[in-house]
């Protein structure tokens, strides 16, 4: 005869195992999820690599049936091509503390000048 374990002990112990896996993976899989984001970040913010300073030359609102907002438009003049590039913000809350004929900073992909942050 010997030494017998209660099938209870048995069941909380397999249960704390399951559940010390279940945290490992979870914790693997946010770490994983989390690399990937930024390799995505780093990677688009790469492409942005030119900085370039544009002209304000509007400043409106725009309003919708559901929301409004403050539109910065500005444009630059590549003097290597002669192309006037125009940029246009995402919808602002609030009063941008830019004027017209001001000055703001822009990054853009110089491959793809379509894609761009203004800095407001």
């Amino acid at each position: 005869m010997g030494v017998r374990i209660s099938p209870i002990w048995d069941h909380e112990e397999a249960a704390e195992k399951m559940d010390m896996r279940t945290m490992l993976v979870a914790t693997l899989v946010f770490v994983l999820i989390c690399i990937i984001g930024l390799v995505i970040l780093s990677r688009n913010r790469h492409k942005l690599s030119r900085s370039i300073v544009a002209k304000v030359t509007k400043i409106e609102v725009e309003a919708t049936s559901l929301s409004s907002g403050w539109v910065v438009t500005a444009q630059w003049l590549d003097l290597q091509t002669g192309q006037t590039l125009l940029f246009r913000s995402h919808r602002l809350q609030f009063p941008p503390r830019l004027q017209i004929g001001g000055s703001v900073n822009v990054e853009v992909d110089p491959r793809n000048p379509t894609h761009y942050h203004m800095d407001l």
